[in-house]
C-alpha cells in the first residue's frame, strides 16, 4: 500500500510542474492547463479516496 501511495505523490508532484509549466508558456485559463488541473483534482482526490478506505487496496 505504501508504494501505491509514493507513486500517487510522484504523480501529483509530476502534474503539478507540469501544469505550472503549461501555465507560465499558454496562460492558466488555457485549455491545457484546465485539463492539466482537472487531471490532478483526479489524483488528488485518489489519493483523498485511498486515505479514507486504506482497506479497498489489494
Amino acid at each position: 500500500m505504501q508504494n501505491l501511495h509514493e507513486e500517487l505523490f510522484v504523480q501529483i508532484e509530476r502534474k503539478r510542474e507540469e501544469m505550472i509549466l503549461l501555465g507560465n508558456h499558454h496562460g492558466l485559463t488555457s485549455p491545457e492547463v484546465i485539463q492539466a488541473s482537472q487531471q490532478l483534482d483526479r489524483l488528488l482526490n485518489h489519493l483523498g479516496y485511498l486515505k479514507k478506505h486504506p482497506c479497498q487496496i489489494k
